[in-house]
């Protein structure tokens, strides 16, 4: 899906990085993608932390201010705050993430915006593609 800003930016980065057998400090991976985000001034940057058929697991950092413009979902997704505060938006209503909480995107156009510094786990489950 190209128009989706996390699907695209992952599209720029490496299958071969996603080591099926390591395990992922997400906080200390959070941290470099906060400084990372800040200093392309995108205001996101992402990792792909586990990719698996039908399945990709996504760190997001974002800086405060910094987020996902609006897009559709690709398929059903689950975001997870880890720190910081995000909302998370659609047309029909918004919904306030504090760290440790969790939500269901909404099969609908949406964004997101963090108000504070903020590292997310972003879950989306895709069809898997026969070869």
């Amino acid at each position: 899906m190209t128009d989706h800003p996390v699907l695209g930016d992952l599209a720029l980065q490496p299958v071969e990085e996603v080591d099926p057998s390591r395990v992922v400090d997400l906080t200390a991976e959070g941290r470099r993608l906060l400084e990372k985000a800040r200093s392309s001034g995108r205001g996101r940057a992402v990792r792909a932390v586990v990719r698996q058929p039908g399945q990709n697991m996504i760190l997001l950092g974002l800086p405060a201010g910094g987020g996902l413009p609006e897009h559709d979902a690709p398929g059903p997704a689950s975001l997870l705050c880890l720190s910081g505060e995000v909302t998370l938006s659609t047309a029909e209503g918004s919904w306030t993430l504090p760290a440790g909480t969790a939500h269901a995107i909404p099969p609908a156009r949406h964004d997101v915006v963090a108000a504070v510094d903020s590292v997310c786990v972003l879950t989306v489950s895709l069809p898997v593609q026969d070869r």
